[in-house]
């Protein structure tokens, strides 16, 4: 029993491996948020309780200790092909069914199970953002963002366990919370503006402004050091 136990947590710990050298290629690559970069980001964790998904993944790992350590102790190594193509099985459907979570500057983006659907709302758009938490013993508790749009519709994103997930869902949740106060303080000005009779400016354009003076004033300055014709 100690022996398939170890096969076990073998092919558990080498497709975790694998799997996170992968996904780490493909958030630099592929970003949720697209063209922005995600800023934080959390995922679904292979112990994350009640996600019916993950039972495929546990059969796989299962079948593929089973099928190794069955190879070793009856000394019949044809079984470890089985074992070799379980747990090819098991990092291939980790790998099409990751759920996760990223947030940038201005959307919050989620990707859904084996269909890979992916979602996005603007950080514009919300008018909270809260941390909800099923306490279970160890590995068995569950966490999830749930976003409050400006029109009041509730969104539930995808769960992790709180056995190490709890804190970079929080990271996340607090990323968006400060993204929604920059929002807030702009729209607060641009409203100051308005009372005040001066029309709201956009950041961009007030960027492109400040340059096209910096770039006409570094013009008058080079005309008049520019050497006189004294004929």
């Amino acid at each position: 029993m100690l022996a398939l136990l170890a096969c076990l947590a073998a092919a558990f710990g080498l497709e975790q491996l694998v799997v996170r050298m992968v996904r780490a290629v493909l958030q630099a690559s592929a970003p949720l948020s697209g063209d922005q970069a995600d800023s934080f980001t959390y995922d679904r964790m292979p112990w994350t309780f009640g996600e019916r998904d993950l039972a495929w993944l546990w059969l796989a790992l299962v079948a593929a200790a089973a099928a190794g350590w069955s190879a070793f102790h009856f000394q019949q190594y044809l079984l470890l092909l089985p074992a070799i193509l379980a747990w090819g099985a098991a990092l291939a459907w980790d790998l099409w069914s990751w759920e996760r979570v990223a947030a940038s500057v201005k959307l919050v983006s989620w990707r859904r199970g084996w269909r890979q659907s992916v979602r996005q709302v603007p950080i514009s758009r919300l008018a909270d953002v809260t941390v909800h938490e099923k306490p279970g013993r160890g590995p068995a508790g569950v966490c999830r963002l749930v976003l409050t749009l400006d029109d009041g519709k509730i969104v539930k994103l995808p769960r992790c366990s709180s056995w190490g997930g709890l804190g970079r869902a929080e990271d996340v949740a607090n990323f968006i919370r400060l993204q929604m106060q920059q929002v807030q303080d702009m729209r607060r000005r641009a409203s100051n503006d308005r009372r005040r009779g001066r029309p709201a400016v956009d950041p961009v354009e007030r960027e492109l402004r400040a340059k096209l003076k910096a770039l006409r004033e570094g013009r008058t300055a080079s005309a008049d050091t520019a050497p006189q014709d004294l004929g």
